[in-house]
């Protein structure tokens, strides 16, 4: 009588060992309750012993190294097959343990609820899966899927989005000081790791686009994986596809954003997972494509920036303006920053 699942998408580690160190000393669950832990192989991991099935279908892995470490965490295509020549996208490949566990006509009769949760590469996974998945899993309806059953009939969905180095931006606006006095003010005495607020002085930053000095100095702040603009350096055609799909229902941004403002995603932060990053996107001192400096800060800007969002879009097909919060947000205390978790 499985009632709930979890589905644990984990950091980048070294060992598959490591992957699983915290579900080996976790409380015992109850007997309803599953846990998967998918597992995103590259070339350099060492394939589990063979599984005796039926079945002829390769090991599927993706590349660690090229264009970008960690492929697998912006939905890229896995490396070809021998046998057959085909790729998956590591999104696809979500897609469908999700949908085999939606099928409760014939899995799981009695499944209730599926969270996804993801933390650092794969807090970057699930936020960009949950933002570009076509999946009738989430029961969207038929404007952007089809579904098989009433949505009365699917498990509730919820995705888990814990301490991303990077987000995903849903159009080209940042948070920028409105003076160089405010970015170099400081008038909090209390260190960012015992701040239990926030890092950010959002009365003294305003969300827009860069200018044209700005962009010049980070002109790849908007492309994917960390905004909807293509990217030829990083190849990501489920990404760009699923997003283009919505292009049939008008404006591709204001659509991707209802549909992943109607989705059940909550954000978690560390209280001091404050490191300030080097930058991945463009050169030091742009905040890694103006995001902000530490995970925490980012997590805070993008969740902002999805509230500013929500009151400029007037219906959603639900309730628009200020009446409803999108997604959730936690700040949890005294928690750092672990790869190994």
């Amino acid at each position: 009588y499985l009632c709930a699942l979890t589905a644990v998408v984990a950091d980048v580690v070294s060992k598959k060992e490591q992957m699983f160190t915290t579900m080996d000393q976790r409380r015992l669950l109850s007997k309803d309750v599953l846990v998967v832990a998918p597992w995103f192989m590259a070339p350099e991991d060492i394939a589990p012993p063979p599984i005796t099935s039926s079945s002829s279908i390769p090991y599927i892995q993706w590349d660690d190294h090229h264009p970008i470490p960690h492929t697998f965490r912006y939905g890229a295509e896995s490396k070809p097959d021998v046998k057959y020549n085909m790729t998956i996208s590591s999104f696809a490949a979500m897609d469908v343990l999700l949908e085999h566990l939606c099928d409760r006509k014939h899995h799981f009769p009695n499944l209730k609820r599926v969270v996804v949760v993801g933390h650092s590469a794969g807090g970057q996974f699930v936020q960009r899966w949950a933002l570009s998945s076509n999946s009738w899993c989430f029961g969207d309806g038929d404007q952007f899927a089809v579904n098989r059953w009433a949505e009365t009939d699917l498990p509730h969905v919820r995705v888990v989005v814990a301490n991303p180095r990077s987000f995903a931006y849903l159009d080209n606006r940042r948070y920028f000081a409105l003076s160089d006095q405010a970015a170099e003010a400081d008038d909090d005495e209390v260190s960012p790791a015992e701040n239990d607020g926030t890092l950010t002085p959002f009365d003294k930053y305003q969300l827009r686009p860069p200018s044209a000095a700005e962009e010049d100095g980070c002109k790849e702040f908007n492309s994917y994986e960390w905004g909807l603009d293509e990217n030829s350096e990083v190849p990501a055609p489920y990404f760009i596809n699923n997003v283009q799909k919505l292009s049939n229902h008008g404006n591709v941004s204001s659509e991707l954003f209802c549909r992943y403002a109607s989705r059940d995603v909550v954000y978690l932060s560390g209280q001091r997972d404050v490191e300030t990053l080097g930058s991945q996107i463009c050169g030091q001192g742009k905040e890694d494509g103006y995001q902000g400096s530490s995970r925490r800060e980012r997590s805070e800007r993008f969740f902002a920036a999805l509230q500013l969002r929500k009151s400029e879009v007037e219906s959603c097909g639900r309730s628009g303006g200020n009446s409803t919060r999108v997604h959730d947000r936690h700040v949890v205390k005294n928690v750092g920053h672990d790869h190994g978790l």
